[in-house]
């Protein structure tokens, strides 16, 4: 039953799909980061289905716009996640920007206004998104050939929740803090190693040097992620946990391209 509700409050914190209320506290969110995940499985999901819906228009239309399609593919995980990690992105840009010390990031962290280099980096990363997902709908539409990148939704989550139960924690307060101390940290970790392990052998099994491709990209970001945060805060918080989301999910998909669409 805890790990049911758990993934009420996963769902009702890091997604924007209504949810019954459940009472917050150490029982219910003790495997929360588990179940993180399963929100980037159900983006992939949606994604599915909108390749899947496109395929099926593009049969009857003949001259529909990729453009159109790359943009809707854009924002289908902001309006799943209800743009809770790119918040965290944006606040991430200002605080890295500012070069200033770790005490004077952290306050940038907490600031509820957004500065000139969250706007710049959000432009920037839809931006690049969008041109990344016009490469992959200018080509005929494979819904196989696409599952690779629709499981980085959960291996960017599984990463995440990962280092919550690992890396060292910035602020004695906050999300993250919250999250860390009410999970259980050695269960969290080998979960997420498990799925982690399991889905890249699929990914390196089925779809070969993309699948280590991604993979090796996705462990690449997570160690960039980590020297980022213990440099720049002392650790993580929630909202470099949101860059770290953004970042793994849009270099997962400048690969797929460079390796897929690219020729």
């Amino acid at each position: 039953m805890s790990f049911f509700k758990s993934i009420i409050l996963s769902f009702s914190t890091f997604s924007a799909i209504p949810m019954p209320r459940i009472e917050w506290n150490s029982k219910n969110m003790r495997y929360m980061m588990c179940t993180f995940p399963l929100v980037g499985a159900l983006i992939a999901l949606f994604c599915a289905a909108f390749v899947i819906f496109a395929q099926y228009l593009t049969g009857i239309h003949k001259n529909l716009s990729p453009t159109l399609l790359a943009l809707i593919f854009t924002l289908i995980p902001v309006f799943i996640s209800g743009g809770i990690h790119l918040d965290g992105f944006m606040d991430t840009c200002d605080a890295l920007a500012s070069h200033a010390s770790r005490e004077k990031k952290l306050e940038i962290l907490k600031d509820s206004h957004s500065g000139a280099f969250a706007i710049l980096g959000c432009v920037l990363y839809f931006l690049s998104y969008f041109v990344l997902s016009l490469e992959v709908f200018r080509r005929p539409l494979h819904l196989i050939s696409l599952l690779p990148l629709f499981s980085i939704f959960m291996i960017s989550r599984i990463l995440s929740a990962f280092a919550v139960s690992t890396f060292p924690i910035a602020k004695d307060s906050g999300l993250v803090h919250t999250f860390a101390s009410a999970t259980i940290k050695n269960f969290t970790a080998l979960w997420c190693s498990f799925w982690l392990i399991l889905i890249s052998m699929l990914l390196i099994y089925f779809f070969n040097f993309l699948g280590i491709a991604l993979v090796a990209t996705s462990l690449s970001i997570f160690c960039l992620y980590f020297l980022v945060a213990v440099r720049n805060f002392g650790g993580i918080t929630g909202d470099t946990a949101g860059w770290f989301v953004q970042i793994c999910e849009i270099s997962a998909l400048a690969v797929f391209v460079v390796m897929v669409c690219v020729k």
